[in-house]
């Protein structure tokens, strides 16, 4: 049995909730929530690259169901489209447009008030270890087989 005192999970949680209440409060003048300006900013961020829906589910370990669903209500708000591409009319690619480029330095004021926020208490050595453990719990993470699936990796 887990110690509610010593367990992890439930703190992990209690962040990731409170950061997403944060950002979504954040996100609210541009009418965004806070997971599509955490995609929009990374691709805003990244765009002198040419991205497909594929790249963005490798990148972020999301379903490709839950990609889709944030770039067609991006796409339905003006921030992107999304074309074929040029070479290969099979492939779909994502183009930030200027409503996009416009929301970006608000998007990484947010972004940077937040982490400040994060490491406020910590010192420059504590947030390095905790960058470190937290890669390690990602990796660990990343590494076991989900404990609902089978060994050939589909859902019990």
């Amino acid at each position: 049995m887990v110690d509610r005192e010593t367990a992890l999970a439930p703190r992990i949680k209690r962040i990731s909730n409170a950061l997403d209440r944060r950002r979504n409060a954040d996100m609210e003048d541009m009418e965004l929530t806070s997971t599509q300006g955490w995609l929009l900013g990374y691709l805003t961020r990244h765009r002198d690259r040419l991205f497909t829906p594929g790249d963005l589910v490798r990148q972020f370990g999301l379903t490709h169901a839950t990609v889709s669903g944030i770039l067609q209500r991006l796409e339905a708000k003006g921030f992107i489209t999304i074309e074929a591409d040029d070479a290969d009319h099979r492939r779909r690619c994502i183009r930030l447009t200027e409503k996009a480029l416009d929301c970006h330095q608000n998007i990484l004021r947010h972004i940077a008030e937040t982490e400040a926020m994060l490491g406020a208490g910590l010192t420059a050595e504590e947030h390095a270890a905790l960058l470190r453990l937290l890669d390690r719990v990602i990796a660990g993470l990343d590494e076991e087989p989900c404990c609902c699936r089978g060994k050939e990796g589909a859902h019990v």
